[in-house]
């Protein structure tokens, strides 16, 4: 009741305020902030909003966890800290209740909302980049005592707030290295960087698609490969064509699949014969130190597209009589170039002698 009549008082506020084009009802906002200002009022107002119908998964198309924990903070300009401090009172609550699920005492409604106040707070702590927040997170996601959606949960979060090397550990760690997720719990968190990729900066793009590049290199199950490689297309558009996915694809392919995969064989056979006829393939440099100044958005640029391999059976497709010359004259130019590189070399050698002396 207490929340329907603040809503009215701030829904009346705003209507006898006229603001600026584009401009927030500024005394919404300084209501707002002062309800929060008591870290009571701030506790029992998250409570509500935590289990208010924007509460969904972030691995799904849906994004606006983030989004309404951002415009909540900023509302209500609540520091890190005290954000922290107010979510990790809610979920350790909640968090007991929930332990005691097994008597028969407990009430299901109330263990459901315990069970979404965990969720949610840990969802909405991926707003905060204090250490603390952090800290939580990590520790959370590693502690296999935990449910694997409140693990998958916390790493995203952690992900939301992350640096470019803190991103590139975190996925290692829990797609590649021991701490090796299942395989649903992957296939959430190679679907994670559509959720942020528009607003990270290019350090964090390169980080994660280096990591992905290298989970997608070892992974095991067809299905999380293509959610993987999926990911990795959106990500640089010049994967799609490189040798490396060539190589990859031909791996999974080795590997028997079940029966009601048959769709997704078909798929990668067709991109495996379409890589097949490619007169030129791109080459993908996951370091992400020299990955750092580039737009994933972008095609890389002509320069960097290389003439890896050109397959022995591969049909002339779309060739042109026209095409030859220009064969034979790339030819003739690494000829002729590999010819001037030994005569400098020869050169170099012989003033180096004259300088030396007779041996």
């Amino acid at each position: 009741m207490k929340r329907i009549l603040f809503r009215i008082v701030l829904l009346f506020a705003a209507s006898c305020v006229t603001p600026l084009d584009g401009a927030a009802p500024v005394l919404g906002q300084a209501a707002r902030r002062e309800s929060t200002s008591d870290d009571e009022n701030l506790e029992s107002l998250l409570r509500e909003e935590l289990l208010a119908d924007h509460d969904v998964d972030v691995a799904t198309e849906d994004r606006s966890v983030w989004r309404e924990a951002a415009r909540f903070k900023k509302d209500t300009s609540v520091s890190d800290e005290r954000f922290h401090a107010a979510l990790m009172k809610i979920y350790r609550e909640a968090e007991t209740t929930a332990q005691a699920k097994n008597q028969e005492s407990q009430d299901m409604q109330v263990l459901k909302d315990a069970e979404r106040w965990m969720r949610s707070a840990v969802f909405w702590l991926g707003v905060c980049e204090d250490v603390a927040s952090k800290t939580f997170l990590l520790d959370l996601a590693s502690d296999t005592s935990k449910g694997g959606a409140l693990r998958v949960t916390a790493i995203l979060s952690y992900l939301h707030v992350a640096d470019a090397e803190e991103t590139m550990n975190i996925l290692l760690r829990f797609l590649v290295g021991e701490d090796r997720m299942g395989e649903h719990a992957r296939s959430s968190i190679y679907r994670y960087p559509e959720t942020v990729w528009d607003t990270a900066s290019p350090e964090k793009k390169a980080a994660m698609f280096s990591a992905l590049f290298e989970a997608a290199a070892v992974e095991s199950v067809q299905w999380a490969f293509d959610e993987c490689d999926s990911q990795l297309i959106a990500m640089c558009p010049a994967y799609r064509d490189s040798l490396q996915r060539k190589g990859m694809l031909k791996r999974q392919l080795s590997v028997p699949f079940p029966k009601y995969y048959s769709e997704l064989k078909e798929k990668m056979e067709k991109e495996v014969e379409r890589l097949e006829k490619l007169r030129k393939h791109t080459s993908i440099n996951t370091n992400p130190v020299t990955a750092i100044a580039r737009d994933f958005n972008q095609p890389l640029p002509e320069e960097e597209r290389i003439a890896l391999e050109t397959p022995p059976n591969a049909p002339h497709a779309g060739g042109t009589a026209q095409e030859e010359p220009q064969q034979t004259g790339s030819k003739g130019f690494y000829a002729l170039a590999a010819v001037a590189g030994l005569l400098g070399v020869l050169v170099l050698w012989f003033g180096l002698r004259r300088k030396r002396g007779p041996a």
